[in-house]
Formats: C-alpha cells, sequence, structure tokens
C-alpha cells in the first residue's frame, strides 16, 4: 500500500440525522495538531456556529472481524475443536489463541494450509505441524488437545476424523489455575487473521484426540455436541442461537460467550451433518471487515435550537486541508407543522451507506473493459484515488473482498470520504449520491419551496406517522435499498391520500434490513439476478430481521406496484431526453407540461447529457405497474449498447432499455409521479429549462389541497 506522506484529515459522526438542540459526537483522524470545527449549511452555505478549535491525532482504523472471549477457565487437561471452511490460504493464518499468563496455546494454518499447534511458556515450547494441507472452500474439523503434568506437557493435533496426526511431549507446566482469555480467527492486535468460516468452537475438559475426535464428525449442531460432550463442555458457541448477535452465545450455560469484533458475517450454513443438511452454525471472518471505527471522541457539537430543517456539514478545517461530515436536520418531531412545511424531502441514506466507500478499483473488475458501458475516459478525483489505495477505511456494498465474496453488511460508523457535497462519481463526471442530492435541496429553495429533510432511518423508525403530516413526499435520486418498515410507511402514506414524487431510478429495488443492535448499519443480502454477488444458496435470510433478502420483487412487492415504474437497465454512454407520448396530452395531465413547448424534454444535464440515464427504470404491467398509469413520455429508442438490461428481466418485449415518466392516481387525492432515472435531478441541477418546469409543474399542483 501506497504510504501517504500525512495522514488524512477524515471524520465521522454518531448519527446521521439529529433534532435541533441535539448534541452530537465527533470523532475526527488527521495530522497531530489543532483544526477548527464549525457547522455550515450544505443547501445555503449559512455558517450556523463559531469555529472552535479541537485537537486531533492519527487515529488507526482497526479491521478485521473475529471472536474474543475475555474470559474462559483454562483447564490442565482439556481440548479445542471448531469446523473450519478456509477461503483463502497462502499466508499464515490464526485459527485459535488461547492464552493464560504466561501459558499460550495456539492452532493455526501454515503458508500451505497445514494445520499446526504449538503450546509455550517461558520455560519451553511444544510445537506439531499436520502432514498434509487443507482445501479451500472445504469443510474440516480441527481439535487441538493438551495434557499436563507439573513438568511436562502433551499436546495433540488431530484434523478431520482420520485419527491422530501429531503428539508432541515436553517440558512445559500447565496452563495456570483460573481463566484465560481466547481469540477465535486472529492472534494479539488483530495478527496473522483467519480468512473464512469457523463452526462451533468447542472447549472441552476432556481430550479430544482418535476416536473421540472422530465421533464428533457427525455432530454439527449445538445441541448435539452438547448431548455428546456432557459435562466435560466448558463452553460451546454456537452462532445459530441468536443468529448475527453481538455476542455469540454460549450454548452450555456456563455463560462465556464470545464478542463479534467487526461484525462477521453470520447466518451462515455450516458443515453437514449425517442428515445431510448444513444448519446457519457458521461465522465468516474476513481480515476487511469493519462495523465501528471505535475512535475517542474528537468533539461534541449541539445543533443550534433554531436550526430549520437541512443539511449541515461538521467542518473540520486546518492550513490547507478539509473534511465536511453531512448531519441531516429533521423537524424536532411530532407534532410538526405540515401547513409551513408541507413538502418532505426522504434523502435515500441506506442507499449512501450501501454505497459508503465505493471504489473504482471494484468497478473496474467487475465491468472488466468500461467500454462496453460507457464512452467517457475515466478519470479519479484524489477522493476515489485515495480509496482505491486504502481499503481500510471499509467496503461498500459494492466492493468485493479480496478473497473472494460479497459484502453483506455496511456502517456509516466510519468515515465515508465520497458522501459529500461536492462529489463527483468518476462513471459520469458529476453529482451522485449525496451531492446530486444537494442541488435537489438547493433547487427547492431556491424555487421557494418550503420542505423537511428525512432520512430513510427516520422513515424506518417513525413509519407511515412521520409521513402523515406532509401533502407530498420527494424521494432523492437513487433510492435503491429501503427497508420493510420504510416500504410499509411510503405505501401507507400513498393509499392514505399522500402524493408522493419519485424523482430517480432503480428506486425501491433492494429488500434491506436494519438490526436495532447495530442501528448504524444496514444488511443486504442479493438473490435473484444472478450476478457475482448473489449469496450462496439457503442463506438469503437476513440476520436484522429474520426476513428473506433479495429484491422486492421476489417479496411479492415490485417497484412498478408502488411507483408505476420499475428497474429495467443501467449504462453510462450518451444519455437523451424523454420524448412526450398521447397520455401527456389527456387533460388530467397536460398541466404537468404547461409552459414547455418541445416533444423532446431533458435533453440537457450535467450527467452524460441527459436526464434519461445511469440507472432506468420503465413501467412495465406485466410486472406490477396498476392499470390506469398514465405513460407521460419515455427514453425508448434513444439508448445505445452501452446500456444493458437489468439481469432479472425476462420481459419477451425487447423494448424494454427505457426510462418512463408516469402518473398514477389514486382515490383520496393520492398520487405518484415517476421519473424513472437517476439522472433527473443533475438535469434539474443543470439549467431552467423543460425539467424544471415539469418539476415546479407536479411540486406545485401536489402541495394543492384539492383532488387532481
Amino acid at each position: 500500500m501506497t504510504e501517504e506522506p500525512e495522514p488524512h484529515l477524515m471524520a465521522y459522526a454518531d448519527v446521521w440525522s439529529a433534532v435541533p438542540g441535539q448534541t452530537v459526537s465527533v470523532y475526527g483522524s488527521g495530522p497531530r495538531g489543532t483544526v477548527d470545527v464549525d457547522l455550515v449549511d450544505l443547501v445555503t452555505d449559512a455558517v450556523l456556529t463559531p469555529a472552535s478549535p479541537v485537537s486531533v491525532e492519527p487515529r488507526p482504523l482497526e479491521i478485521g472481524s473475529h471472536l474474543e472471549i475475555p474470559s474462559v477457565p483454562t483447564p490442565a487437561r482439556g481440548s479445542l475443536a471448531l469446523w473450519i471452511r478456509p477461503h483463502r490460504l497462502g499466508t499464515r493464518q490464526v485459527l485459535a489463541d488461547l492464552t493464560a499468563g504466561e501459558w499460550r496455546l495456539l492452532l493455526a494454518l501454515d503458508e500451505e494450509g497445514r494445520a499446526e499447534v504449538s503450546v509455550g511458556t517461558p520455560s519451553g515450547r511444544l510445537h506439531g505441524r499436520a502432514p498434509s494441507g487443507v482445501r479451500e472452500g472445504s469443510w474440516f474439523l480441527v481439535a487441538a488437545a493438551w495434557e499436563a503434568t507439573p513438568a511436562t506437557t502433551t499436546v495433540h493435533l488431530t484434523v478431520g476424523g482420520g485419527g491422530e496426526s501429531v503428539r508432541a511431549t515436553g517440558h512445559a507446566p500447565p496452563p495456570p489455575a483460573g481463566t484465560g482469555a481466547l481469540r477465535l480467527g486472529a492472534g494479539p492486535g488483530r495478527d496473522s487473521p483467519y480468512i473464512g468460516r469457523i463452526a462451533l468452537p468447542l472447549l472441552t475438559r476432556s481430550l479430544l484426540t482418535g476416536e473421540a475426535c472422530a465421533s464428533l464428525l457427525g455432530l454439527t449442531t449445538g445441541a448435539g455436541l452438547l448431548g455428546h460432550a456432557g459435562d466435560d463442555v466448558v463452553a460451546l458457541w454456537d452462532p445459530s442461537a441468536d443468529p448475527g448477535a453481538p455476542l455469540v452465545p454460549d450454548v452450555s450455560g456456563n455463560g462465556h460467550h464470545a464478542r463479534a469484533v467487526n461484525r462477521p458475517l453470520a447466518g451462515l450454513a455450516g458443515p453437514e451433518g449425517d442428515a445431510g443438511k448444513p444448519a446457519h452454525t457458521a461465522v465468516q471472518l474476513s481480515p476487511e471487515d469493519l462495523d465501528d471505527a471505535r475512535w475517542p471522541e474528537t468533539c461534541a457539537l449541539t445543533v443550534p435550537g433554531d436550526t430549520a430543517s437541512t443539511v449541515l456539514g461538521i467542518r473540520l478545517r486546518g492550513g490547507s486541508r478539509s473534511f465536511v461530515a453531512p448531519l441531516i436536520v429533521r423537524p424536532p418531531g411530532p407534532p410538526h407543522e405540515p401547513a409551513s412545511r408541507p413538502l418532505a424531502v426522504v434523502l435515500p441514506t441506506f442507499t449512501y451507506t450501501a454505497y459508503a466507500n465505493h471504489r473504482q478499483s471494484s468497478e473496474a473488475e467487475y465491468f472488466g473493459d468500461y467500454s462496453r458501458v460507457t464512452t467517457r475516459r475515466i478519470t479519479l478525483s484524489p477522493v476515489d484515488a485515495y480509496l482505491n489505495r486504502h481499503r481500510e477505511l471499509g467496503l461498500s456494498l459494492y466492493d468485493s473482498r479480496l478473497e473472494g465474496g460479497a459484502v453483506y453488511y455496511s456502517s456509516r460508523r466510519r468515515p465515508v470520504l465520497n458522501y459529500t457535497a461536492d462529489y463527483v462519481w468518476w462513471m459520469t463526471g458529476a453529482p451522485r449520491h449525496f451531492s446530486a442530492d444537494i442541488l435537489l435541496l438547493r433547487w427547492l429553495r431556491s424555487e421557494g419551496f418550503a420542505f423537511d429533510v428525512l432520512a430513510d432511518e427516520d422513515v424506518h423508525a417513525g413509519g407511515a406517522d412521520l409521513l402523515a403530516g406532509y401533502r407530498v413526499v420527494m424521494t432523492g435520486s437513487h433510492p435503491e435499498y429501503i427497508s420493510a418498515p420504510e416500504r410499509a410507511a411510503v405505501g401507507a402514506y400513498v393509499s392514505g391520500g399522500g402524493r408522493l414524487m419519485y424523482l430517480g431510478g432503480n428506486g425501491f429495488y433492494w429488500v434491506t434490513g436494519v438490526d436495532p443492535r447495530y442501528p448504524y448499519a444496514i444488511e443486504v443480502r442479493r438473490r435473484g439476478t444472478g450476478d457475482w454477488w448473489d449469496n450462496e444458496p439457503g442463506e438469503d435470510v437476513l440476520t436484522s430481521n429474520g426476513e428473506p433478502g433479495g429484491l422486492w420483487r421476489l417479496q411479492g412487492l415490485p417497484p412498478q406496484e408502488l411507483l408505476g415504474v420499475g428497474f429495467a437497465a443501467q449504462g453510462w454512454g450518451p444519455a437523451p431526453g424523454y420524448t412526450r407520448l398521447p397520455d401527456s396530452y389527456r387533460d388530467e395531465a397536460a398541466w404537468i407540461f404547461d409552459g414547455v413547448d418541445t416533444e423532446v424534454v431533458g435533453a440537457y444535464g450535467l450527467a452524460l447529457g441527459g436526464a434519461a440515464g445511469d440507472e432506468i427504470d420503465r413501467a412495465a404491467p406485466e410486472l406490477g405497474t396498476p392499470p390506469g398509469t398514465l405513460v407521460l413520455a419515455t427514453s425508448a429508442g434513444g439508448h445505445g449498447h452501452y446500456y444493458q438490461p437489468a439481469a432479472e428481466d425476462a420481459s419477451p418485449d425487447g423494448d424494454t432499455v427505457r426510462a418512463d415518466m408516469t402518473l398514477r392516481r389514486l382515490g383520496g387525492g393520492g398520487a405518484v409521479f415517476s421519473v424513472g432515472s437517476v439522472n433527473w435531478v443533475a438535469s434539474l441541477a443543470a439549467r431552467e429549462g423543460d425539467i424544471s418546469r415539469i418539476t415546479r409543474n407536479v411540486l406545485s399542483r401536489f402541495l394543492l389541497s384539492d383532488v387532481l
């Protein structure tokens, strides 16, 4: 990894959404010294608080997932057994590290995948290594056993059920009476991390060697192991007892629960037993997991009590360096005043989290030759170049692990460098996600519309009651990741007479979990697309809520059913505008185009030169678009071969690569206006024109209290 001349100045807050008067903790890192910190409104550029000097210093990012048990009995005669499925060999990897005073037992894999065990004390060291190595992608039972007298210790190592493969005896005293510390999957300081799955670690007072070890091979559930080992069990850690919990339960009843550091992937199948069907008894450990940076607090800032709902920046400045971490200021809570602020803009913060620290290097690995999807020359900003070099900042859901496989968790409790108002995406050379949505808020402010700003997390927690007082709810440009409570809240809002403006593309697409034990993170388990990031069979259930993951479409809730449109294609070649269709001239829709005198709208924009580009959605009655939905305009026929149909779209209609603009009217005055394109907001911000007029016309009409 390239060494930087100086540490990067960066920070994050403990929350991304706060109310006026709330105090927010800020965690920073940078060159040792003093920086000024203030709050600035990212929509108006107004400075809300005076600059205050605070001290910063370089802070490490301690990445890598493993399990820790700080206190566990260390018998003079005992065994440690666990199932392993390595994902990448070639480096030395620690499977287990049991330490009691100066006595230490280490179970590891060497560079060739051979299991090895050692017992060390100041007076001696025993070591043994299996004659052959394990294989990547296969399950193996590995057991280390020891028996000690005051003068000597014998250590045994068994791999699989083939009998005792290693035995060593030497002069080493037993572990001191009492307790020790056990770490599974890494040594001290995350040294020599293990890369792969482990299942059902078992600590006993008996020797698991030879036939005793072989008898465990068919016992691949916690209950089976407990029934077999009986009173000899000191601890048995079974992830299936509480999938995804911060503490992996010790199901022996002895209370030696293991702390899951950096949230290892849970809810995974372990080894097959006699029944041939594996239980979900495994966790996956990776040296690149990062759940929470856990930096000490740098300072605390209080949102001024008179702050109207907006998006603030927590700004750190020192010398020539600066960093701005975002903070959404939501209304102070019910009851709010919809008469004065009848519009709520829901920023897609789950999507921001999914793309947090998204790396161009991972995208390049996925697409290979960029010329298949774009005509643009890829140019990296300093931020993107830095992210490519620094994987320790944590992975996005669009990065693949170095050992292979998808990322299922993404957290905001870490510095996120591409979540800034000035970020420009390398693929389009234009704002995307948060930076694009800031442009939307600035446009609303310039047009004189009063609005509140909410985060996905707010709607997830507040439900339909939070939205009920608003006359109009507006999305950001890419609300791709939606939780079940948020999906239900928006559906209830529309059914109850609310008016929704969907100003994005590829929306309401992936089922997203938020575990109350990790409220700062999301979980996504992809299935149904046949792509590289699909999970392994049988592992699609979210540990966050116990519900199936994957596409909302597979849950019987396609986006078309709510929005009128759903994901159709993606691409980054030249983007067209929309051509008006006959529905746009009908009396019930013609008002949308008041002041528009061209047949094609949106043939311009900051991103790719047009409003219908990037990721786009189409109306599809066969996928749930409700009868009576008006299709006002379409980009059909305007996309080149750079735009690829959605992998899951098996429609026989060959003209599926298009963005459709639709209007859906419901009973009780409810309505949904959809544009079906990520690029819409980038065109809205480009200049005054037909996209501005259409957006203004719809919003002004939707804000009226009478029936459409």
